[in-house]
């Protein structure tokens, strides 16, 4: 390092990092009025100097100060991996930034290329590279750059790819376009719920600030550079105090990265708190100590910046203060307190008092008074207030209006009366429908549900022909029973005779809703869609126009569009956010979190669900209805994304309340049972799985009928299991029966007919029946399109099928076409990181290799292996199975003397997988004779004979086990 700079590098870093966030121009001014040692000032002259040239990582002054002192950087490359580099966006003393394209199907995808120095000897460098490589590999948020791709560079070197983010600076955007207090704070939450997801990824940040926080052209925020974060559960990490003293940013950093303290979540909480300060009042609170920070507001009266501060948030010092007085000045110092211990609990309840105080509701971080309390009523509800003076006003004039009242009380009568009718007409209608439960007219026998149902459907005509809008709501309710139970054409007649009554906008409006529903399960896509059409423009309450919103989003889902299900969420996010009624607010967040899941927000989704099941608790308690469906709603979601432990214990305290409160013959305790069964399942207990889905078939058949889409559900999964546990006969049949029952329920269109033709096609081809398994899989196909449309991702899994069962056939450049269109469905739609997109990209590069292609079979790959990160851990079957791919490359290449080691480790992992991994298992025991034949290793013999032995076990031999048998 420079004597210079390393003698002085505490006093030059907290100035170095006020000046480089300041323009240019005023560079220079504030050296003059802080700087009074020439030496010093000079030194930071010279290293402003430098900045200006191109060779600029990042805004980090320790990362800067590196790069001065580095020489001899290498020249720019042409291409990194399948990358063409345009440009440097940024260097350090690590490493170098360029901007980076390449042509994918049509379009050009642009990156930003993150390459370790050539030459760097550092090993804790080159562990923090790769550790930042590992944390973006684990984060999925809308507003955290995604990592892309990655690898080696020909020389060694790594790198890796992240999304490109063109934007600004977050304080710099917020001036540029002199954002209010209000707006500043709609977008500082945005930024504090990424933050949230990393932390629940079990990653703190720990150098938040504005240089690393950029807002797009859409005005979203998009967090950047995870260099120095720190992982919660790595036991392995680098030294945390040297990390964080080389490559902090003093001016945002909490008191313990100065003082050594243990680094948590409450870090990035502190340096919020700063960002917070720095976005509202215009400065930043500049602390290090425990003395006590001064408020937000008392900046705006002290500092001479004010006017210019004011104007910049589009109004003046005095009001700007005044706003800033109270709740903000509470949130902030208690986000900015000294020890952690008192500062939020978390990022999220940061965030949650934010948006309380947007909403007009009281803060938790400030002691509840009644007068607090009660100004935040009044603040809250001017409006009604206003309305109250208003009415009292009115009666001291009353005596002139006098006649007026006397008009609005006839009204009101008439509306009684009115009322009055229909509650009699509902009386009338549920007399004459019990009326055959009493043993007289039951002859002994107890009346199911169903047959009530019917009932009620029977005397909807007769008792109430003089009532169209109470024939009307109860034709919607009965429309959903129907429904509920699988009888789709009787809820079709009756919710078209809902939509046709003379009813209120209101019951209209639910009346369409619930035949849009009807017409969703029978894949009726555009008529759904129609249906939701006039309630969304027109509907008399934001309730119902919320509900079908989320239901829109829902057949967008189903139609394989999600960023149009995007869009409709987002509307329904608007309007959700605006309720203070807990209830109103539960039924909203409960209904939204499973669609947002379907459409791809899973970061969103487990956010919303983790809240309604909070406030479901808060409510209600543990044991109540409620609670139990969105715990159950949550662990579905859990389980998606490979959360199973925390999924199976929801599904337990769920299964048990709903036992408790709803008895052994309710449907949904039959769902819950069957999730609860796929957890087990994945925890590898299949023991306790398989009473589970029986259990759960019986009750559905029971309570819903033979030939209900829960029903079908069961009889796949336990086709899957009895797969699992090597009864390969026992699941073709049971996938048959299957099948059959969905034919005949469903419709022989429906698309969960397409899904269990195409496990029915794996079950084949795995059995050496060919012809049937590329018959089977693409009809599967075929059902696909039909009717999801050609971009669903059902149509990326089905096509996968048939491109595996083209390769089997030989036919290698058919297939590969296959392959390549169904990774550009799921690509498109589930996205590069879902675990089957991920599976997908692994067959196509086994496919590859078996057309001659090992370059692009190791590129894709190793691409593959990248995305994975730690998503499935080290000895599970199934990474043992994309292992095992990469290694088979690698043997190819003719590296078998250091694959030997990894294909032995997987061998062993991949016995665990059961009947469906033996394939794989006999591939790799081959794969290990061969390499141990080719090093003279004499054991190799045994190895054969171990393979030969597995052989024995399968069915058929597929036609990489004869081609590896044969080597």
């Amino acid at each position: 390092m420079n004597p210079a700079i390393a003698a002085r590098w505490r006093e030059i870093a907290p100035l170095l990092d006020e000046l480089l966030e300041l323009p240019a121009a005023q560079r220079e001014d504030f050296i003059a009025g802080q700087v009074d040692d020439e030496s010093l000032a000079q030194l930071l002259r010279d290293l402003l100097a430098r900045e200006a040239q191109p060779g600029f990582l990042d805004r980090n002054s320790a990362d800067y100060a590196e790069s001065l002192i580095v020489a001899g950087h290498a020249a720019a490359p042409l291409t990194i991996g399948s990358w063409r580099v345009l440009d440097l966006i940024g260097e350090g003393g690590s490493g170098s930034v360029y901007r980076g394209e390449r042509d994918a199907d049509g379009y050009t995808q642009r990156v930003a290329l993150k390459l370790l120095r050539v030459g760097l000897r550092d090993p804790v460098e080159q562990a923090r590279f790769r550790r930042e490589r590992r944390i973006l590999a684990r984060l999925e948020h809308p507003a955290i750059a995604r990592l892309i791709d990655g690898g080696f560079t020909p020389e060694g070197v790594p790198w890796f790819a992240l999304e490109y983010i063109e934007g600004e600076n977050i304080a710099r955007w917020c001036d540029a376009r002199r954002l209010d207090v209000s707006e500043r704070l709609r977008l500082f939450v945005e930024v504090c719920d990424a933050v949230d997801a990393a932390h629940r990824a079990l990653i703190v940040h720990r150098d938040l600030k504005p240089a690393n926080i950029l807002v797009d052209a859409q005005g979203r925020p998009h967090l950047l550079d995870f260099g120095i974060a720190k992982l919660l559960d790595d036991s392995e990490g680098e030294d945390d105090t040297r990390t964080g003293l080389r490559r902090l940013t003093p001016a945002y950093a909490a008191p313990e990265q100065f003082s050594g303290g243990n680094i948590t979540t409450a870090t990035d909480v502190y340096a919020l708190g700063v960002l917070l300060h720095e976005l509202l009042s215009g400065f930043r609170p500049g602390l290090r100590s425990d003395t006590t920070p001064r408020s937000l507001s008392q900046f705006l009266t002290q500092e001479t910046a004010a006017d210019e501060v004011a104007r910049s948030r589009s109004t003046s010092p005095r009001q700007l203060a005044q706003r800033l007085r109270g709740d903000l000045d509470v949130i902030a110092a208690t986000a900015l307190a000294a020890e952690p211990a008192r500062r939020y609990s978390s990022v999220a309840a940061l965030a949650g008092d934010l948006r309380a105080h947007l909403q007009g509701r009281p803060i938790a971080a400030r002691r509840a008074s009644t007068s607090y309390r009660i100004k935040k009523f009044l603040l809250r509800h001017r409006a009604a207030v206003a309305a109250g003076v208003l009415v009292l006003l009115t009666g001291i004039a009353g005596i002139a209006t006098t006649w007026r009242e006397s008009q609005r009380a006839n009204a009101a009568a008439a509306e009684a009366l009115q009322q009055a009718q229909r509650a009699a007409a509902v009386k009338d209608f549920l007399l004459a429908l019990f009326a055959g439960v009493s043993p007289d007219e039951s002859k002994g026998h107890d009346v199911a549900a169903r047959e009530l149902i019917e009932r009620g459907e029977a005397g909807l005509a007769e008792t109430l022909a003089s009532n169209p809008a109470l024939k009307a709501e109860l034709s919607t309710a009965l429309a959903l029973a129907q429904r509920q139970l699988g009888n789709l054409e009787r809820a079709r007649h009756l919710a078209d005779q809902a939509v046709a009554a003379e009813a209120s906008p209101a019951l209209a409006a639910a009346a369409h809703i619930e035949r849009s529903r009807v017409r969703l399960a029978l894949g009726e896509f555009g008529a759904a869609v129609s249906d939701l059409e006039p309630v969304i423009a027109a509907a008399p309450t934001v309730a119902l126009r919320t509900e079908a919103r989320l239901r829109l989003a829902e057949i967008l889902v189903e139609k394989g569009e999600p960023a149009a299900a995007r869009n409709a969420l987002d509307a329904a996010l608007a309007e959700t956010g605006g309720s203070s009624d807990p209830v109103t607010r539960l039924r909203n967040l409960a209904a939204l979190g499973p669609v947002q899941f379907r459409a791809g927000d899973v970061a969103g989704s487990d956010k919303t669900l983790h809240d309604a099941l909070a406030l479901a608790r808060s409510l209600y308690g543990e044991r109540h209805t409620q609670t139990a469906r969105v715990a159950h709603d949550l662990a579905v979601t859990l389980l998606q994304r490979g959360a199973t432990e925390e999924a199976a214990q929801l599904l337990s305290t769920a299964q048990a309340t709903r036992r408790q409160l709803l008895g052994d013959n309710h449907p949904d305790l039959a769902r819950t049972e069957f999730e609860l069964a796929v957890a087990k399942q994945r925890l590898g207990d299949i023991a306790a799985a398989q009473p589970l889905y029986e259990r759960a078939l019986a009750l559905q058949r029971r309570t819903l009928g033979p030939a209900h889409a829960d029903v079908v559900n069961s009889l796949n999964s336990l086709a899957l299991l009895a797969w699992a546990k090597g009864e390969t006969q026992a699941a073709t049949t049971r996938m048959q029966e299957a099948i059959a029952v969905g034919r005949g329920g469903l419709g022989e269109q429906h698309p969960n007919i397409a899904t269990m033709l195409n496990n029915l096609s794996a079950f084949e081809r795995y059995n050496g029946q060919l012809s049937a398994a590329l018959e089977h899989a693409q009809e599967g196909a075929a059902i696909a399109r039909r009717s999801l449309g050609e971009r669903h991702y059902l149509v990326g899994i089905a096509l996968l099928g048939v491109a595996a069962t083209q390769n089997e056939l030989g036919e290698s450049t058919t297939a590969l076409d296959s392959y390549r269109a169904a990774l550009a469905i799921l690509d498109a739609t589930l996205g590069q990181r879902h675990a089957d997109t991920l599976q997908a990209h692994a067959a196509y590069a086994d496919a590859l290799l078996s057309s001659g292609d090992s370059t692009r079979a190791r590129s894709e790959i190793d691409s593959v292996m990248l995305q994975l990160g730690d998503s499935l851990p080290p000895g599970h079957p199934r990474r043992a199975r994309l292992e095992l791919i990469k290694l088979r490359v690698q043997v190819a290449s003719g590296e078998c003397l250091q694959s030997l080691p990894q294909l032995q480790a997987a061998s062993s992992h991949l016995a665990k997988g059961g009947v469906a991994l033996l394939p794989d298992m006999a591939s790799a025991q081959l794969l290990i004779a061969r390499c141990q034949r080719e090093t003279g290793d004499s054991t190799a013999v045994r190895s054969r004979a171990d393979a030969e032995a597995t052989l024995k076990r399968l069915p058929y031999q597929s036609r990489r086990l004869r081609a590896e048998l044969s080597t």
